[in-house]
């Protein structure tokens, strides 16, 4: 009978133990994890501190200047995607996985192949593979655009409670947009600019992203009148004829290799090409640098010494 009550009281130690082992483990689960509202609905539970970001959404540079860096990336040079953007190439490890570019279809396999303990999805790109991703890994969506990089960048500082570093950054941002201002103001008067892409075929004139939204909204410089209002993705197609008609004092021209509208009359009679006031960046650097946040600033100084030292050369 002893024997009985002893085997008894030794297996109530054993499940009383193995409750408390269990207990333990899910106190440090969700110390490791915590559960986010997701844009396909419902809530997904993700690391806290995830160690292999797989980025799918464009915000590998966002992530960077948050602290945290991916195994995996889908920014790569618009150019050639076989490296990675010229903006992060030199702030990422050798070995992060080239997943091609973020707004062309991605290889489920490469993603499976960098064992991600956490996957970035982008909106309007590769969503239908939310479920298959999922099944990968822990799979948040995004839910801002590629052009709308400020929100974007938001958005994963809030996710991972990086906020101080992301407004420290937006921060000094914001002081170089008012150093160029200061120093674009005396010179540009009350000067127009117009940006436009071109393609074999057309023009794009752009309104309210990428480089537009940097001349417009950031430096605040003054828009053309007459430029059509945009699509969702800040631009519309327009002909060389209906740039005619706008005719700007400035021009930001993103040239496509094909361009030949140097040999055009119309082109040549417009203001800002009879002025020299056509600053060039090629349509590959609009999309390598104008859409994020790294490469927005880079872009700043440039387009900014380019203005500068065209107007000082015609005083």
């Amino acid at each position: 009978m002893k024997r009985v009550i002893v085997l008894a009281i030794l297996c109530c130690m054993l499940v009383l133990t193995a409750c408390g082992n269990q207990e333990t483990r899910d106190g440090e689960n969700q110390q490791k994890f915590k559960e986010v509202e997701n844009a396909k609905g419902g809530k997904v539970k993700i690391p806290i501190h995830p160690k292999r970001i797989a980025d799918l959404s464009g915000s590998t540079e966002e992530l960077l200047l948050l602290g945290i860096q991916p195994i995996a990336s889908g920014n790569t040079d618009f150019g050639n995607r076989a490296v990675l953007s010229p903006t992060i190439k030199n702030l990422l490890s050798a070995d992060t996985v080239n997943l091609g570019w973020y707004a062309e279809p991605i290889s489920l396999e490469l993603v499976v192949s960098a064992k991600p303990d956490l996957i970035i999805l982008g909106t309007l790109f590769n969503e239908n593979l939310y479920e298959q991703l999922s099944k990968v890994a822990p799979t948040v969506i995004v839910p801002y655009p590629y052009y709308e990089w400020r929100n974007r960048f938001t958005f994963l500082a809030d996710l991972f409670g990086e906020e101080e570093k992301k407004d420290k950054w937006l921060s000094e941002y914001d002081r170089k947009v008012e150093e160029w201002s200061k120093k674009l103001e005396p010179v540009l008067g009350n000067e127009t600019f117009a940006v436009i892409e071109t393609y074999p075929k057309n023009l794009v004139i752009y309104s309210s992203s990428g480089t537009a939204e940097l001349i417009y909204t950031d430096l605040a410089l003054k828009r053309t009148d007459g430029i059509p209002e945009p699509e969702s993705w800040g631009g519309r197609e327009i002909n060389l004829e209906s740039l005619a008609t706008i005719n700007p004092d400035n021009l930001i021209l993103m040239e496509n290799s094909e361009n030949t509208m140097n040999d055009s009359k119309v082109w040549n009679n417009l203001k800002a090409v009879q002025k020299g006031n056509v600053y060039k960046i090629t349509n590959i650097d609009n999309y390598n640098y104008s859409f994020t946040a790294i490469g927005r600033m880079e872009l700043l100084d440039r387009l900014g010494k380019q203005i500068l030292k065209n107007h000082k050369s015609n005083e």
